[in-house]
């Protein structure tokens, strides 16, 4: 054993030292010779048993998914500490693990260092070093670093406070940042967290030794270094599985019995910690005599459920992956980088070549430089000199270097390579498929920001980058390279963002020295660094460039060099004009036609191109087609695909080409290419510029106006071509279009034929009879398309370019055309299809055939036109005409008092201190929050994180995800604007108090406090108000406060440096009748855009001001607008004000500075004031409040703005958009229906109002016929329920009151007979329930259930509802027994006896727990049309249970109330149904939370995933106001009964449409 133990390099000076290095090397020995196994196997040599130092890989696997690396402790070594003995067979980590099945996809690692205190001689070496080696060695290592494999570390003794200090290093390091996301879990095995008594006596010993070791003294009890680990440990550690593994058996220690790392010492303490005992001591805890011993197996063992626990979430980050990926295409509209343009330009590049620029002074800085210098490398160049392939050349570099590179190349013309939008996206995709966590954070995103595509560049920058990408800590790991900037559309605005990055992301820039680039690059003059490409620069490169091609033109070997000379000498610096001339030469066929080539072609780009026409001009019928495909190569969207250019020009000049790809560029005079997707383009932008501008060449005069309607036509006639009619709809059957089997031209068409038509001549008639065929036969199939391809934002994208190119063309058309008031009708149907329907077309796109048109307006052309006897049929009262008020939600119990918008949610505050979170573009409560006073204000902050709500005295900050309040901060005065702080984060609020206060929303304390009125005499001298600020504002940034007094001027104060700025004040005339003064001040806003400093104020006159913040100047004034709220769009293009009276009034800023207002739209309702406006973060839709309504507003107008502002037309800006008025004369509010029941027959329901009333309707029409009777006047009719077999009405109200009436039914119509009973109850009725035969009727309260004879008698006893639990209690006949009904709620079932109302208890001899099947009890007499009855002999009962966070599915069969029916996913799904509808024979219906109502048939089917159907959609519109639907299934029918305000719907035919209800849609 002798041979095992290694020795120390010279004897240790003092014989105690000795006897404790003894001792400790004993302790295996000690160990072995209990076991009383003998070697059988050569021993190692003695320096081989210590095992090697640094990391070193043991086992290897072909498909790795974890790495596990074994670190020893203090003492130890990389074997030695894993190794019973020097038998190679007693490695285990190597010889056990490796032949183990259940680590075939693990790689075995172990760790060495320098930990032998034994040692003579100093040591520096201390843990963090040890740390340091040990986390860059696994980052260096090949086989780790190349892989995604999950990490879990093994450490014994020391080795585990080297691995908590390696993790924090990683964490800390944003280049380690990969690695300490891979870390998974940590093994510890006897490590001292908290030290060991042992060390202060090694450390004695060394002392006296003379041999300081650091490592030794930091194991110390008291060690700070360790308690510093700890302390940070903890706050890193949340996302580690930890195992701490603790000794049990004692060492012996100089003839003392101790336990070296003690339980106490060996664990953390920490909530997800996992500590096991072993029956070990210190050293024998990491060593195996086989693989029988019982620690061994406890250890391995507890190693498989890691890799397990990691193999599960690999298969799971699998699919995630995919699923991830998904969302970030959908994000961003992007499924791949622009990998086509970098491959076109890496062939273009020749080996060797670009390398001039590394070796450039400025190039160098720039790359190496630290973050915050100049971050931005803008290279500069006259066009043709091979920027583009220089930009390749730095993205190659880049990827050879690890440096993870995002690129764009912008292309002018390209709709998708031209703006800032394009480029952003892009860019946003790419860095988030290199980079893990800038996937996580947008995936995060994703779902709130379901129209974000229709923001601008401001919008996406904000939210995608600012809001984001930005703040992830990986950001120096990233580069962008922008190629061709000069052809970025606004790029003014480009550079403006650009200037927004953070100093950290280098920015690699290229485009031409024009002056408007040289004038965006004095926004970044401060940012970037400049180099101008110079001819000289390029020599080398452009003779690379000429060798490679010039062997293929015929002259002969001698005449090589000087044919390279020449076109050198000629090229000035142009790669473009070599590469042409050199395609040129190769077409010759002798030295002399080359000499002439040489001579004839000039140096000049534009001179060149013209001579490339002239050639073109001498054959006619070649210049025609050249033309042609010029015009849709230069005019089109986007590149069109090489079969579809042979489509287009075969329909626009009857010409058939069908080698194009080959004969394209001889056709064209090598001016296009087609690149790698096989789609055409220009070769450069010099050559698209010369093309349109030209006027030499008549043959190929390319006029644009002319081009776009020639393109209209011919996208019109191939979507008339490619999208046939459908065949009718079967009634199981959905609808497909056959659109894309003959793909030609329809793809391009379907998507930017309104684009060409907005720019097309409007008095071209051949256009407007096109586009009015294609509106009466195809499109409704292309609306299909459109939503199949996720696309439904392109249905109002494209009303909008309709509605520009009508407002043209009408000029044009008869007042008495027909076509013309067709043609307005659909443009207005498209524009609101997508906010009506938007979210269930992309979910059911067929729909639009067979349900969407039954929901539409009588008036629109969708309903008038494509409504048939075959697609869903909807009786009651009908709108003519479309509403721009989304949706509308009415609280009768309470006022609305706060409105806040976020990225996913809205929230409303109610008078009551409730407050309600809907989720955005629904009406469907997502959450209720309780502030406890009546909140004035309520925000969101960015990602909708936090939501803050004010109330009076108190300001509460939500976690939204988890709808848990974090703070409460008591306020001595009512706050009259708040604002998110994002860096902190923090809170800050302006007060009546006159001042700002600033708490930290991570410690929940107040950081600062301001009394920005003392600023004033500060600044000033001058006086300071005396009285309360009426109203205050901060701006966007939160730099600026503005705050306004009666009779005062606004005040202008800036937060940073707490000074007072100035005033904002206007002139305001006096007579003699009037006192001098200003109004008061209604309402302040800022325009939310950071270029546009303008501050808007209302006054009590109605005059509307708009100042220049800079200046304090006054810009703009408007008269009698009496604009008691403002609400200015995200966007900074709108602002929307809001009346006292009722009406709202949308403008949009105009001028230079954006210092004026133009109104576009106004809605007078005359009606209660408005008391909020607030804007959705894409700035389309706005919503206000107003008395007890919230309200949802899509203008028209909204888009149209943005799509004007987007357009590169010249035509569409002309375009006048005059202001419109919508008038809403609602007029009094009608009591609405506050709950329903239906006869027998399915022909009458009965409706108790929110007035007392009770009426009938008759469902043949759902219109109302009378009032039967009533309760007091304006008592709510709280619940109604009908006993068909002694015809008696039941009605019960919010008072208590119960009336029990005879009624006499005939046909449809209804009578009052007599009165048979009235009830009084203490508390308000929630449920009634009669029984089967109407005899006895069950009264459900709030607080408990009593049971009489309909004559008003009591029986029995009552049942309590005493609490949470049995609030939901809900009580039912059992379908059975008529003699018993069931209570079902969160605790189970029971039965009850309505007799006596006793609880059925089962007799014990009995197996069954359910009273005896009455046989004679016929089920067929009971009421069909009861929800929770059916016509099966054992029916079903189904319930959903609700709570705070979960939702439970329970379905039973009435004959076991016991067990429920095994539906396997039946909790999963939960969570997607808001309520169940009914149940009829074996079929269950329910209400999912997109708002479609869903089928299950559960006698075929035992899970939603493989039965379930969607069937048709509900309004949001049609809630309640409790926000739940009141819906009754007639089964006599198969209708749906549904309330909407005061009457009813009556939805037919809604089941004979079926698809499968698709969970994760």
């Amino acid at each position: 054993m002798e041979q095992f133990k290694r020795r120390s390099s010279a004897e240790s000076p003092i014989r105690l030292g000795r006897a404790v290095s003894s001792a400790f090397r004993r302790l295996s020995s000690a160990r072995m010779s209990r076991t009383g196994n003998r070697l059988e196997k050569p021993l190692l040599p003695e320096e081989d048993i210590k095992g090697p130092l640094g990391l070193n890989l043991l086992f290897d696997v072909p498909e790795p998914q974890v790495d596990f690396i074994f670190v020893h402790g203090l003492g130890g070594g990389s074997r030695k500490t894993w190794s019973i003995s020097p038998d190679t067979q007693h490695y285990w980590p190597k010889e056990w693990l490796s032949n183990d099945h259940e680590f075939r996809n693990v790689r075995i690692h172990t760790f060495g260092y320098m930990a032998d205190w034994g040692e003579r001689g100093e040591s520096l070496l201390n843990i963090r070093g040890f740390a340091t080696s040990l986390i860059r060695d696994i980052s260096s290592n090949p086989h780790i670093r190349r892989s995604r494999t999950k990490i879990v570390f093994i450490a014994h003794s020391m080795g585990g406070i080297i691995v908590k200090k390696a993790f924090m290093l990683a964490c800390e390091d944003t280049d380690l940042s990969e690695i300490a996301r891979r870390i998974h879990t940590l093994y510890f095995l006897a490590t001292p967290h908290r030290g060991a008594d042992l060390a202060k006596k090694l450390e004695f010993l060394l002392k006296l030794s003379h041999s300081s070791k650091p490592y030794v003294n930091e194991l110390g009890r008291s060690s700070d270094s360790i308690a510093t680990i700890n302390d940070s440990f903890r706050h890193v550690s949340k996302g580690l599985h930890l195992w701490s593994f603790y000794e049990t058996i004692r060492s012996t220690i100089g003839g003392l019995q101790v336990l070296i790392v003690d339980q106490s010492s060996a664990t953390l303490g920490y909530e997800k910690e996992k500590p096991v005992p072993l029956l070990a001591d210190h050293r024998g805890i990491s060593k195996f005599q086989n693989q029988e011993d019982s620690n061994y197996k406890t250890l391995r063992n507890h190693f498989v459920a890691t890799i397990d626990a990691i193999s599960s979430e690999v298969s799971r980050a699998s699919t995630m992956s995919k699923l991830q990926h998904a969302q970030l295409v959908e994000l961003t509209s992007i499924s791949e980088p622009p990998l086509d343009d970098l491959s076109a330009l890496e062939d273009i590049r020749i080996s060797g070549s670009c390398q001039w620029l590394s070796h450039k002074k400025q190039y160098d800085i720039w790359k190496v430089s630290d973050a915050g210098t100049q971050p931005i490398f803008w290279l500069t160049g006259r066009a043709g000199f091979g920027k583009s392939v220089l930009s390749s050349y730095t993205i190659g570099d880049c990827h050879q270097n690890g440096v993870k590179c995002s690129y764009f190349f912008f292309k002018k013309g390209v709709a998708t390579k031209s703006t800032i939008v394009d480029c952003l996206q892009s860019l946003a995709y790419q860095m988030a498929s290199n980079d893990d966590e800038i996937l996580e954070e947008l995936v995060k995103i994703h779902h709130t920001t379901a129209a974000w595509m229709r923001g601008d560049e401001k919008f996406i920058w904000r939210k995608l980058f600012l809001e984001c990408i930005f703040r992830q800590p990986s950001i120096p790991n990233h580069l962008w390279v922008i190629d061709a900037l000069d052809e970025c559309w606004k790029l003014q605005a480009f550079t403006n963002l650009l200037a927004q990055a953070p100093p950290q992301l280098k920015i690699f820039l290229t485009s031409q020295h024009s002056q408007e680039t040289k004038k965006s690059l004095e926004v970044l003059s401060s940012l970037a660094t400049n180099y101008e490409i110079q001819p000289s620069d390029t020599v080398g490169d452009f003779r690379l460039f000429v060798r490679s091609k010039i062997d293929q033109v015929p002259v002969a070997d001698e005449g090589l060099k000087s044919l390279e000379n020449i076109i050198l000498a000629k090229a000035s610096g142009s790669f473009l004009w070599v590469s042409l001339v050199l395609q040129k030469l190769e077409q010759a066929y002798s030295e002399e036609e080359v000499e002439e080539v040489l001579n004839e072609v000039p140096t000049d780009m534009n001179d060149f191109y013209s001579r490339i026409l002239q050639d073109l001009a001498k054959n006619n019928r070649a210049s025609k087609l050249a033309k042609a495909i010029f015009t849709w190569t230069l005019m089109s969207s986007r590149p069109l695909k090489i079969e579809e250019m042979q489509y287009a020009i075969k329909l626009d000049v009857k010409q058939t080409v069908p080698a194009l790809q080959k004969t394209i560029t001889s056709i064209c005079g090598q001016l296009l290419s087609v690149n790698q997707k096989h789609e055409v383009e220009i070769i450069h932008d010099t050559a698209k510029t010369y093309l349109l501008q030209q006027q030499d060449h008549l043959d190929v005069v390319i006029n644009k106006q002319e081009s776009h309607t020639r393109i209209a036509q011919v996208c019109l006639t191939a979507l008339l071509a490619g999208i046939p009619n459908l065949s009718r709809v079967s009634k199981t059957k959905t609808s497909s279009s056959n659109f894309g089997h003959h793909a030609g031209l329809s793809f391009y068409a379907s998507e930017f034929f309104s684009e060409h038509l907005q720019r097309a001549l409007p008095e071209d008639e051949m256009t407007w009879e096109l586009l009015c065929q294609f509106l009466h036969t195809s499109a409704m199939s292309w609306i299909e398309y459109s939503a199949r391809k996720w696309n439904v934002s392109l249905i109002t994208r494209t009303a909008k370019s309709l509605q520009l190119y009508f407002k043209r063309r009408i000029k044009h058309l008869s007042p008495l055309d027909p076509e013309r008031g067709f043609v307005a009708t659909w443009i207005v149907d498209l524009a609101k299809l997508n906010g009506k329907f938007g979210v269930h077309l992309t979910i059911s796109p067929p729909s639009i055939h067979t349900l969407i048109p039954a929901l539409c307006p009588s008036k629109s052309i969708i309903s008038k036109s494509y409504t048939s006897p075959q697609v869903l049929v909807v009786k009651g009262e009908e709108h003519t005409t479309w509403d721009d008020c989304l949706a509308r939600v009415d609280y009768s119990a309470c006022n609305t008092s706060s409105l806040a918008y976020g990225d996913g949610y809205s929230a409303v505050g109610l008078s009551d201190g409730t407050i309600l979170l809907y989720c955005q573009y629904s009406t469907h409560e997502s959450h209720i929050l309780t502030h406890g006073e009546r909140t004035k204000l309520l925000l969101f902050s960015d990602e909708d994180r936090y939501l803050a709500s004010s109330g009076l005295r108190t300001i509460k900050v939500w976690n939204v995800k988890e709808r848990v309040q974090l703070w409460a901060f008591d306020t001595q005065h009512e706050a009259l604007d708040i604002r998110f702080l994002n860096e902190c984060p923090s809170l800050i609020a302006a007060t009546k108090g006159n001042y700002t206060v600033t708490w930290s929303l991570r410690k929940g304390i107040e950081t600062r406090l301001w009394h920005w009125i003392e600023s004033i005499h500060l600044n000033t001298g001058q006086t300071k108000p005396s009285q309360q600020p009426q109203k205050a504002c901060f701006s966007p940034d939160c730099a600026s406060l503005v705050v306004s007094y009666r009779g005062l001027p606004i005040y202008l104060f800036a937060i940073e440096s707490e000074r007072f700025i100035g005033y904002c004040k206007r002139e305001v005339s006096t007579t003699k009748n009037e006192t001098a003064g200003h109004y008061p001040v209604d309402a302040l806003t800022f325009n939310s855009s950071s270029e546009i400093n303008i501050l808007v104020a209302s006054y009590g006159d109605g005059e509307l001001t708009l100042y220049d913040v800079k200046s304090t100047k006054l810009r703009y004034r408007s008269p009698d607008a009496y604009a008691h709220c403002l609400a200015a769009s995200p966007d900074g293009k709108t602002l929307v004000t809001g009346s006292s009276r009722g009406t709202i009034q949308v403008y949009k800023f105009g001028g230079f500075r954006g210092d004026k207002l133009s109104l576009i739209y106004r809605i007078n309702a005359f009606e209660d004031g408005i008391r909020g406006i607030s804007f959705s973060k894409d700035s389309l839709r706005f919503a206000d409040i107003r008395g007890s309504q919230y309200r949802v507003w899509e203008p028209d107008l909204l888009v149209s703005n943005d799509l004007e502002d987007s357009s590169q037309s010249d035509v569409s800006q002309a375009v006048n958009l005059e202001p419109m008025s919508v008038g809403m004369l609602e007029g009094p509010v009608e009591p609405e229906v506050t709950t329903i029941c239906l006869n027998d027959s399915g022909e009458i329901v009965f409706a108790g109002m929110q007035d007392g009333a009770i009426v009938y309707f008759e469902t043949l029409t759902a219109s109302r016929v009378k009032i039967l009777y009533r309760h007091a006047t304006k008592i709510a009719i709280t619940s109604i329920a009908y006993a068909h077999k002694p015809g008696l009405l039941i009605t019960a109200d919010e008072s208590g009151r119960i009336l029990v009436n005879k009624i006499a039914i005939s046909g449809t119509i209804c009578q009052l007979e007599a009165q048979v009973a009235e009830i009084r109850q203490e508390d308000s009725i929630t449920s009634l329930l009669p029984n089967l035969s109407g005899t006895t009727l069950l009264i459900q309260g709030k607080k408990s259930v009593i049971v009489y004879i309909v004559e008003g008698q009591k029986v029995g006893g009552v049942i309590a509802l005493c609490d949470d639990h049995n609030s939901d209690r809900k009580f039912i006949n059992h379908p059975l027994q008529p003699g018993y009904f069931i209570s079902t709620s969160y605790e189970g079932n029971q039965i009850y006896t309505w007799s006596d109302v006793q609880l059925f208890v089962p007799n014990k001899n009995e197996n069954t727990s359910f009273p005896p099947f009455d046989s004679s009890w016929n089920f067929e007499q009971t009421n069909a049309s009861s929800p929770n009855c059916n016509e099966q002999k054992d029916p079903l009962i189904a319930r959903l249970q609700k709570d705070n966070t979960t939702k439970a599915l329970q379905i039973w069969q009435a004959s076991n109330l016991l067990n429920q029916l095994p539906i396997s996913d039946a909790n999963s799904c939960a969570h997607k149904i808001v309520q169940i509808i009914a149940i009829a024979s074996s079929t269950l219906f329910f209400l999912d939370d997109a708002l479609w109502v869903c089928s299950l048939d559960v006698s075929k089917h035992s899970s939603f995933a493989a039965g379930a159907k969607r069937h048709f959609f509900l309004l949001s519109e049609w809630q309640g106001v409790d926000g739940k639907f009141l819906i009754n299934y007639e089964a006599i029918n198969r209708e749906f009964v549904v309330v909407r305000k005061h009457g009813i719907l009556v939805l037919g035919r809604g089941l004979e449409f079926e698809e499968p209800w698709i969970i994760d849609i």
